[in-house]
């Protein structure tokens, strides 16, 4: 493909466990510096959990109870309110195109009832309430009010974007869970070289560390709740100790156009998106396809769209969960796709900022920017002993190395996958 129809990244905006700049997510990812940090949005008291890769903007505007004047905003309005903030803050479209060519993909997960609601209608309906059941379930729909629903809706997002960007093109929200951050680039992506838009805000955005989502990760085993680690040392991808991963949540926006855009107008390039690819198994509800399938099948797909050959992949970032399943299927995945030729290095950065759900993906790609820019692999923390049975070469530590293409993994529950080849925009320069 001709450089001036690849479709780039050219401005971004995020709220992270790492912080909200490029510099501050580069250092972080460099030296190791964790992001997972004690949640205080809620008393964790009866919780094994007490930790996650909450953005410090969560644990001080976010609070359940409620504390006295404190603005009622579901979490994923806030990230998505401040991330659009930042983005437009750094280059805003509406500026350089039509609303009706400016579109909006993101990745997003069913936003929860705000529990300081919960809170408040119990409160409300008092201890009388059992065995009045109809006029109780009269009072639970009064009270919570149409526009509570609205917040629930994961459109809330795109309005939220919207007040930012009033784009007027083609729109999506994407939850598919794990991979709907990426899958909402690729959507972008194809939706640009389809000619439906010229450019589109994309992303994810995740605020899934409440007590609800957190008393039903911990139910079903898929957080690490290991009572010998604590902190950020629960989070260790590919590690013969790992156990589950570490919920996170923020959100991350990007502006994407077309390279041929960016440089007539001057702008930075961060990244090109070069193949994409997308795939589902749906053996099973939670568990990858039993033979990897979903995970070869989007990266051959992806590898295909890109062009690339194998020996010109400088790095695999991986899904990397930390999770006994998805670690053991994508290092068997990769072993498959890459054959006899030698696998690249491998790391996995939910070791350092958790798992953003909705969100992982933008934050991974986000990471990758940074890789780009400043020539880097970032390790895997707490890799203290790889996992005998898995065979790919794990980085423990920051190797510093110029990239050319990235392989980015995201898959999700049920069988849904999602691979993209990001190339550095350098390359070929």
């Amino acid at each position: 493909m001709n450089n001036h129809q690849h479709v780039c990244i050219s401005a971004y905006g995020a709220v992270t466990p790492l912080g909200s700049s490029l510099d501050e997510i580069s250092q972080s990812l460099q030296h190791g510096h964790s992001g997972i940090r004690a949640i205080e949005k809620f008393d964790t008291m009866t919780f094994q959990t007490k930790w996650a890769g909450v953005p410090e903007l969560g644990n001080r505007k976010i609070r359940w109870p409620r504390e006295v004047g404190q603005r009622v905003c579901p979490g994923e309005m806030l990230y998505a309110d401040v991330a659009a903030d930042r983005l437009v803050g750094h280059y805003n479209p509406i500026d350089h195109y039509p609303a009706s060519r400016i579109g909006c993909v993101v990745g997003v997960d069913d936003p929860s009832i705000d529990p300081q609601r919960c809170i408040d209608m119990t409160d409300q309906l008092g201890s009388e309430a059992s065995g009045q059941r109809d006029a109780e379930i009269k009072k639970a729909i009064e009270f919570f009010r149409i526009s509570e629903m609205m917040n629930l809706d994961v459109t809330s997002v795109l309005r939220t974007i919207h007040s930012h960007v009033p784009f007027a093109g083609y729109s999506r929200c994407h939850v598919g869970l794990c991979s709907a951050s990426l899958q909402a680039l690729g959507m972008a992506k194809q939706a640009i070289l389809d000619g439906k838009i010229d450019v589109a805000i994309v992303g994810g955005v995740s605020a899934k560390v409440n007590p609800f989502n957190l008393a039903q990760l911990e139910a079903i085993g898929a957080v690490c709740t290991d009572p010998l680690l604590e902190g950020a040392h629960r989070s260790r991808p590919f590690d013969s100790r790992r156990s589950g991963f570490m919920p996170a949540e923020g959100a991350v926006l990007f502006v994407v156009e077309k390279e041929s855009a960016i440089e007539a107008r001057g702008g930075h390039n961060y990244c090109r998106l070069l193949g994409y690819g997308a795939s589902m198994a749906a053996q099973h509800i939670v568990a990858p396809h039993t033979e990897s399938l979903e995970m070869r099948l989007c990266m051959q797909r992806a590898l295909a769209d890109s062009g690339v050959l194998l020996e010109d992949i400088s790095c695999v970032n991986a899904h990397g969960t930390s999770t006994m399943l998805n670690d053991f299927h994508e290092a068997a995945a990769l072993e498959q796709i890459f054959g006899e030729v030698e696998l690249p290095p491998v790391t996995a950065t939910k070791s350092l900022h958790g798992h953003l759900i909705a969100a992982a993906g933008a934050m991974e790609v986000l990471g990758t920017m940074a890789s780009f820019r400043d020539e880097f692999i970032p390790g895997v923390l707490n890799l203290e002993r790889q996992d005998a049975e898995i065979h790919v070469p794990v980085l423990s530590n920051t190797r510093h190395t110029r990239l050319r293409n990235v392989l980015k993994n995201s898959f999700g529950m049920g069988g849904l996958a999602a691979s993209m080849v990001l190339q550095n925009p350098q390359e070929g320069v």
